[in-house]
């Protein structure tokens, strides 16, 4: 018990000092879990997302003030690890609401699971830690659309992929 509460103090104040990242503390453990059909689960935590290859933009959203720049794996990359040809995403957020996403319909944009906002770690409180985005200040009629409003999950925690 005793070295547990040393524990848990000498990882704050290493993430306080700079030494350790919060990136480092939470690659121990998973924060989103990727399904396919046929039994196939992969759970990934913060520091194998980001250790992927990541797309930056700057965006406005219709959820947030201003523009803000936006960090993250592509959607379809994260997917193609573990099924190359899927098409049908179901998203699932937090709170369990889930919206359905086709790949094709994004091919002409950048869908990432963004992880950072102007340089932060997306938290729970600013829709993290991980937020389906794509930049809408670049394509302007994408944040008319009410289906890719929807798609725009926040706080996801698991991917379903349905085809």
């Amino acid at each position: 018990m005793q070295r547990h509460i040393f524990t848990r103090w000498l990882v704050a104040a290493l993430l306080l000092s700079g030494v350790m990242t919060p990136w480092a503390q939470a690659a121990e453990s998973p924060i989103l879990t990727l399904t396919a059909p046929g039994g196939v689960s992969k759970e990934y935590g913060l520091h194998e997302l980001g250790s992927l290859p990541q797309v930056a933009f700057e965006t406005e959203t219709p959820w947030t003030k201003g523009k803000h720049s936006y960090r993250g794996p592509l959607l379809r990359d994260l997917i193609r690890q573990i099924s190359p040809n899927a098409d049908r995403i179901n998203v699932v957020a937090l709170n369990n609401y889930s919206h359905e996403v086709r790949l094709s319909d994004y091919a002409d944009y950048p869908l990432i699971l963004a992880m950072s906002e102007n340089g932060k770690m997306l938290t729970r409180r600013n829709k993290g830690p991980l937020w389906l985005l794509v930049p809408f200040s670049d394509h302007p009629k994408l944040s008319e659309d009410p289906n890719v409003q929807a798609s725009m999950v926040w706080q996801i925690v698991r991917l379903e992929i349905l085809d």
